[in-house]
């Protein structure tokens, strides 16, 4: 399985949604460490932590993550 394959599973990665190839390339190219650690983040943190959005003046708050 590709990382982007493993990103895609974990949820991280929409599978419709539009990679350039040098993207998908960097995606894979990625240690099996890397890739580990961003699904156990995501895990521990939850879907909530990753779509907040930052407003301003809210410096304390992550705000969205897209990968």
């Amino acid at each position: 399985m590709t990382n982007l394959e493993r990103l895609q599973q974990a949820g991280l990665i929409e599978v419709n949604h539009p990679l350039t190839p040098d993207e998908i390339n960097n995606v894979n190219q990625l240690g099996s460490a890397e890739v580990d650690a961003i699904i156990s983040v995501r895990t521990k943190l939850g879907d909530d932590f990753f779509t907040r959005t930052v407003k301003v003046g809210d410096s304390h708050r992550m705000g969205t993550m897209i990968f």
